[in-house]
């Protein structure tokens, strides 16, 4: 499963270097992970307002 970026986030970039396949880049105004993430997690563990979450749970 995937993840997303939900609207919480608040685009600190602490996500950014943490992903090995850089599938996460700036969006406007939220940052976003594109269709190439293969579930590290490694950014789940830097996100200070978890905004990360499985693509299911995006909502």
């Amino acid at each position: 499963m995937a993840y997303r970026i939900i609207e919480t986030c608040t685009a600190c970039g602490l996500c950014l270097p943490e992903c090995p396949i850089d599938a996460i880049s700036p969006g406007d105004p939220i940052f976003v992970i594109d269709d190439t993430c293969c579930d590290f997690e490694d950014c789940l563990a830097v996100c200070p307002v978890n905004a990360i979450v499985l693509l299911d749970e995006a909502k």
